[in-house]
């Protein structure tokens, strides 16, 4: 039977270095609890059902953000980019304009969330769980399935803009992840190698001993001189393949940017105290000591002009594959897949080139070709079938 292929383009990243800080939106607070259902947690007014589950996002600029071009993402269970499986749901404010004031926090909720501190916060929730096709009239937020702050620690989740101005359109290829926690295409496993982990990592800034800062169980915000979003996907947390799992050098550590300021554990030997786990930071991002620059409304100019003038072909393909470049400066390309498999290619930055990417040592399968900019400012990457 003949095999056909249906491509997506993988949402395109860029890096960080390519903007000025303090000039587009990210994400300030993130919480997971440990809540039991069935249980009270707001004084009696409701039981929980154990999604007390929240998303914040910041704007550090000097201008009030229209959240029209916006949405958020998740990855669950180490999908990757360009996954159908990925669940995306546009940024919507419950009342007034849907707009971001300066050094102001948009607030996603789970919508089965009770807790007072996110209740009284939430500008908005989130769609529930569902598959395709979705109703647009009963969640007319969703992009592509449903359900993105359902996250239970060991899902990616990223921010996204769209050039359109319109999230989803003309369709989920063309937005922009600028910001990310996690590492997309990995699924953090628990020490003893079962699935159901989560991010962690500890940050020298917290004292000793080591204060782990973790995407399960706890209330995290970014660090206040973090001014920026994490636009490249980092390198896995821990070494593909691993299990046990073991830490990657130079792998994702969520406490770089993120730290701790409640837990649903205390003590040394980890007493849960669900009812403890604080959110009261919600709503606000005070902490933050970086720049407030001016919006960048064209950021997508320079990303969009470099992913044009690149193509890979064929595509599928099997023994060889080329990398076309006109009219843009690449200095490093490199396929990749999850399992941490990795070829790369020099490219000579001259701006018209094509280089040709020996791929006969790789399965068959789905990898991707990352294009760095010769000044390692911009970073793409294009999907590559493999037969």
């Amino acid at each position: 039977m003949k095999k056909h292929y249906y491509l997506l383009s993988a949402a395109l990243l860029l890096t960080g270095a390519a903007h000025a800080q303090g000039t587009e939106l990210f994400f300030s607070e993130y919480n997971e609890g440990a809540h039991q259902p069935g249980l009270s947690y707001n004084g009696g007014a409701s039981n929980s059902t154990g999604n007390e589950k929240v998303v914040e996002i910041f704007n550090p600029t000097i201008s009030a953000v229209n959240l029209a071009p916006y949405s958020i993402r998740r990855y669950s269970n180490g999908i990757p980019l360009g996954s159908s499986l990925m669940e995306e749901e546009r940024l919507m404010r419950r009342t007034g304009a849907n707009v971001l004031n300066p050094q102001s926090t948009h607030v996603v909720a789970n919508p089965e969330a009770t807790l007072l501190d996110i209740t009284r916060v939430a500008n908005q929730f989130s769609a529930p769980r569902q598959n395709m096709p979705v109703s647009t009239t009963t969640s007319p937020n969703i992009v592509q399935v449903g359900g993105t702050v359902w996250f239970n620690g060991d899902d990616a989740m990223a921010l996204v803009r769209y050039p359109s101005g319109t999230a989803g359109l003309p369709n989920v290829s063309a937005g922009i992840i600028i910001d990310i926690i996690g590492s997309i295409g990995e699924q953090p496993l628990l020490a003893n190698g079962n699935v159901g982990g989560n991010w962690s990592g500890t940050n020298s800034a917290d004292g000793t001993p080591a204060v782990f800062v973790l995407s399960a169980n706890q209330s995290i915000m970014r660090r206040g001189a973090v001014s920026g979003g994490l636009r490249a996907n980092p390198k896995p947390q821990n070494v593909p393949g691993s299990n046990p799992p073991t830490r990657n050098p130079g792998g994702y550590n969520i406490a770089d940017q993120w730290v701790a300021y409640g837990s649903a554990f205390t003590g040394a030997g980890g007493t849960i105290n669900a009812g403890g786990q604080l959110y009261n930071r919600l709503g606000e991002h005070l902490d933050y000591t970086g720049p407030n620059g001016v919006y960048q409304s064209t950021i997508t100019s320079t990303l969009e002009k470099f992913n044009a003038n690149i193509s890979v072909y064929p595509n599928p393909t099997r023994g060889t594959a080329t990398v076309e470049i006109k009219d843009a400066k690449v200095g490093s390309v490199v396929v990749l897949n999850n399992l941490g498999q990795r070829i790369s290619a020099a490219a000579k930055g001259q701006g018209q080139e094509k280089l040709t990417l020996d791929i006969s040592g790789l399965k068959a399968g789905l990898y991707f070709v990352q294009i760095m900019s010769t000044d390692g400012q911009t970073k793409i990457y294009k999907e590559l079938v493999v037969q």
